[in-house]
């Protein structure tokens, strides 16, 4: 697993996304436009996951006595819920997912059975993939969503920076052999990850108010969209 660096400059948003504001009516402000994205405050179970994976943190995971097996500190040995005795970021985020309520992931390719015998995911681009294709991948950072940094590392946002750090903060597993909080500059983050379906409206908005870069041909549908008229 690679880990990035948890201290944040003034991270730049890549050229891609910076053209979002190149129109006339993305002038004004871009705090998040008036389409709701599901989140905490509009979809009460997503609300669950950040509580879920706060109490994990607290538990001071880490691993023990072999190759990515996690193990409580104070536990007296046990292994955490979670342990796929094996690279388990994908695994700690989506065993949240599913405690939570939340088991839409489970139509992706690659799924292992977790120490508890939950299926989880355990790849990211597998994870992105059926995101992308299935209308749960977001270009914008709600607290409870996954964030992916690359194609081998992702956790769970827990809060965003837009203004002073352009950064996400995410709580993730097997960050330095732990669970642990680790701040994300943006123009790092390769995608986002809701735990319901975006409808096409919610889509383009996440890309319209995006918090990463945004491929040219989601810009050029923007571009005739609702999003970019004055």
């Amino acid at each position: 697993m690679s880990v990035f660096s948890r201290t944040v400059g003034l991270a730049v948003l890549a050229a891609a996304a910076m053209l979002l504001i190149s129109s006339s009516s993305a002038a004004t402000s871009r705090s998040g436009g008036g389409i709701t994205l599901p989140g905490p405050t509009t979809s009460p179970k997503i609300g669950k996951i950040l509580p879920l994976a706060r109490r994990e943190l607290s538990r001071n995971v880490v691993e023990r006595r072999g190759n990515n097996i996690p193990r409580y500190r104070k536990g007296k040995g046990k292994i955490a819920p979670y342990s796929i005795a094996n690279q388990w970021c994908a695994a700690f985020s989506t065993w949240i997912w599913n405690k939570s309520g939340f088991k839409a992931y489970l139509g992706t390719k690659i799924l292992w059975p977790s120490h508890d015998g939950t299926m989880v995911g355990v790849q990211v681009r597998d994870l992105t993939n059926w995101a992308t294709q299935n209308g749960y991948f977001s270009y914008r950072a709600k607290p409870g969503y996954l964030v992916a940094y690359g194609t081998s590392h992702i956790g769970i946002v827990e809060k965003i920076d837009r203004t002073s750090g352009q950064a996400v903060g995410s709580i993730e597993g097997n960050i330095s052999n732990k669970v642990a909080r680790v701040t994300v500059p943006m123009d790092r983050v390769t995608g986002y990850i809701s735990p319901v379906k975006l409808t096409p409206i919610q889509l383009d908005k996440s890309a319209a108010y995006a918090d990463m870069a945004v491929p040219p041909a989601v810009l050029r549908r923007l571009d005739k969209s609702q999003f970019f008229q004055p």
